[in-house]
């Protein structure tokens, strides 16, 4: 399964900005020149060279050998189109589109269209004055100065699905964008699923069954008005055939404000087989998402690492994931939603019972100021513990060099310019160690609104006190750094031509001595040259520390630039210390955490986890997995006494086949050695079969039922329970005979 990245994961696409464009300012777009042509130039209203072109639009001209175009490539070709148009021409923003797409829920995918003419300029008319810049214009002085092009891309507005044993495809009639004066009368697609080409109609939704995952190649051919056919060509990643829908899903909306604003958010509840409403929940918060496209499918293939929350639900206990209709918005906004959705879920409820809180990555920061907060204004508690999952308890780490980076090149990409924005938004901004100014700064530090979100902590005790506290990191205890020294150079990209010359070289921060950490060039032949430098001392190098990682750099790698190529000289940088993720009171990322014969005295929390080598940012292991099951389904008596971890809990595995008509497999794992009873039940809690009754060994054991009772008599159809029965505890799933 491919990882989804929670806290600010998405991947850093780096792009050259406009050849014409003037240097921005903490990402503020410039404007693309004016033109000064005679009317007949210019008929398609498109003109390219207005803008660098970096998603190698011509290759996408409708032709049978056209490149295929995934969503990045597809939102960049209207990034460019737009701004190369000399007017606005009216189509519905980036925005307003993924909108369209999360509302579409996720059994339906939408397939976007491009259908445009345009023009670019000749190569010869700028050498014989036909075309030229003059006083900030592109100037033409005759009509033949261009040639007129055609583009037709399709691409999915959501390239992943977990649902693909049965995915629905639509193409709004307003995703349709066109300029063309042949409109397209006929489409059909060949959707990759064995079924070959089918024809489908605008706005009509199209059912496709695909039979495993992978990689799907999704070819479309369209008929023009003219008779001309056009052929697209992109890809759908399927993950999974199928992922468990919700039992429920509660609207939450903060019932207090945060800077005048009410946040809100989707809780989704996934209730145990057991149980028929919310009983013993496991409330957890999201984490940074990056566009806020992150659904509870995401969220399930990520938080399901290792089977972690089947397990829980096998034990017993309901899942409930908040998802923030804006992740990226203040901590504090946020917490105020998951203290709303507590107090939903202690309604719903046994008073008596006590839940559990795990916050993975950002969600852990927003869990840990949500249970201080009803501690500090005498809120009822019945949360018994809060597990952090790798969380910036203590600040998160993008390496400077690149965040100058993306502020440097983020006039013309989409992509860059939508990471700048995450990159400056609130919750960032509270997080980061160091934050990219303008100008920048010889000695880096946090935004401010990192300082003023530590006060609002410390205001409201910082930490809660009335539960246990347990916390997770996925970075080396053992002072291992991420495989390089500080300074070093971690970014290298230099590529000169005729036209134009590009460098974009990245450094990790230094370890006190000032080091250039970014240098930045765009030279074109046209106009005078951009370029920065920045330099930094004084910081602690975070950027090769011991943390749970990102792969950034690995990331830009692979991203084919227009203008030479991107290398990345180092795989990984430490993204969540390993201090920050176990909240020590220390400032040195290389402290030996390993080697602290006192180290539960360094921290807020109770008991602390840590692996020996770097992991990556938010990774369930079989390691740490088992950590957090000792830690969450340990009794409550263990629990109050700080002991050592419970003894684990039984496990029955899911039944197969269930339904079942005939025989049906029943596994169960014992923890150890001992007397064992597996009984049927049925829904009034008479005992209807012993399945098993003896001493087991501890391991997995199997057994085939034959579907009879005690008396050897076939079972009626209907609900029953099994229920595993040992010294350790006891674990009960349902079974439907039929």
């Amino acid at each position: 399964m491919d990882r989804i990245r929670i806290p600010l994961t998405a991947s850093v696409v780096l792009l050259v900005g406009s050849l014409f464009a003037g240097t921005s300012t903490r990402g503020a777009e410039a404007s693309p020149p004016p033109v000064r042509a005679p009317e007949a130039a210019l008929s398609t209203g498109i003109l390219l060279d207005r803008v660098v072109s970096l998603a190698d639009v011509g290759t996408r001209d409708g032709s049978a050998g056209s490149a295929p175009a995934g969503f990045d490539a597809w939102r960049q070709i209207l990034h460019e189109m737009r701004r190369a148009s000399l007017e606005e021409p009216g189509w519905p923003s980036l925005e307003t589109i993924r909108a369209r797409q999360r509302a579409a829920g996720p059994n339906t995918i939408l397939l976007g269209v491009l259908h445009l003419e345009y023009e670019r300029i000749r190569d010869a008319a700028w050498a014989d004055g036909a075309a030229g810049v003059r006083d900030g214009a592109i100037v033409l002085s005759d009509p033949t100065a261009v040639s007129r092009h055609r583009l037709f891309a399709v691409a999915p507005m959501e390239e992943r699905t977990y649902r693909g044993a049965e995915v629905s495809f639509r193409i709004p009639r307003d995703l349709v964008l066109t300029n063309d004066r042949e409109p397209i009368t006929e489409i059909a697609i060949d959707f990759g699923d064995g079924l070959g080409f089918r024809p489908v109609a605008l706005d009509r939704a199209v059912t496709v069954r695909y039979a495993g995952p992978g990689e799907k190649t999704i070819q479309v051919r369209a008929r023009a008005g003219n008779g001309l056919v056009l052929h697209a060509t992109t890809r759908l990643n399927v993950l999974r055939l199928q992922t468990p829908t919700p039992d429920d899903t509660l609207s939450i909306t903060a019932m207090i404000p945060y800077q005048g604003e009410a946040g809100t958010g989707e809780a989704y509840v996934y209730l145990a087989d057991t149980h028929a409403e919310l009983t013993d929940p496991i409330l957890i918060p999201e984490g940074f998402d990056l566009d806020n496209t992150l659904d509870w499918d995401d969220y399930y293939a990520l938080l399901n690492e290792q089977e972690l929350l089947e397990t829980f639900r096998d034990a017993g206990h309901d899942i409930v994931l908040l998802d923030f209709t804006d992740a990226t918005t203040y901590i504090q906004r946020n917490a105020f939603v998951f203290l709303e959705l507590i107090e939903r879920v202690r309604a719903l409820i046994d008073p008596a019972t006590d839940v559990a809180v795990a916050g993975p990555s950002m969600g852990g920061l927003i869990a840990r100021y949500t249970l201080a907060y009803r501690e500090a204004n005498g809120y009822e508690t019945n949360e018994r513990i809060f597990l952090s999952f790798d969380a910036p308890q203590r600040g998160a780490n993008i390496p400077l060099g690149i965040q100058y980076w993306i502020a440097f090149f983020a006039d013309q990409s989409a992509e860059a310019a939508a990471f700048l924005e995450a990159l400056d938004s609130p919750a960032s901004r509270q997080m980061l160690l160091t934050h990219h100014t303008d100008p920048p700064e010889a000695v880096p530090t946090a935004d401010p609104l990192r300082g003023a979100l530590l006060a609002d902590l410390a205001a409201i005790g910082d930490y809660p006190t009335a539960m246990r506290k347990v916390t997770i990191a996925n970075g080396s205890g053992s002072g291992l750094d991420q495989g390089y020294a500080a300074g070093t150079q971690i970014i290298e990209w230099e590529y000169e031509s005729f036209l134009i010359d590009v460098t974009g070289n990245c450094w990790a921060v230094p370890d006190g001595p000032e080091t250039v950490i970014f240098h930045g060039l765009i030279d074109p032949i046209f106009l005078p040259a951009e370029e920065q430098t920045v330099a930094v001392s004084g910081t602690w190098p975070y950027d090769n520390a011991p943390g749970g990682w990102r792969d950034s750099m690995t990331d830009m790698d692979e991203v084919e630039a227009p203008y030479g190529d991107i290398v990345a000289l180092q795989a990984n940088h430490g993204f969540i210390p390993s201090i920050s993720a176990l909240a020590l009171d220390v400032d040195d990322p290389f402290f030996d955490i390993a080697g602290d014969p006192d180290l539960l005295a360094r921290t807020p929390f109770d008991a602390v986890y840590f692996p020996v080598e770097n992991q990556e940012h938010a990774a369930i292991t079989p390691e740490n997995k088992q950590w957090i099951l000792d830690e969450v389904l340990r009794a409550p008596a263990d629990v109050a006494g700080g002991g050592s971890i419970g003894a684990r809990i039984p496990r029955l595995h899911a039944v197969f086949p269930n339904p079942a008509s005939g025989a049906a497999e029943i596994r169960f794992d014992l923890p150890a050695a001992g007397p064992v009873r597996l009984s049927l039940f049925d829904p009034a809690g008479r005992r209807v079969a012993v399945l098993q009754d003896r001493s087991g060994e501890a391991g997995t054991h199997r057994l085939v039922w034959d579907g009879v009772d005690a008396g050897g008599r076939a079972i009626a159809p209907g609900v029953y329970f099994l229920r595993l029965d040992t010294e350790t505890g006891s674990h009960a799933r349902k079974l439907i005979r039929r």
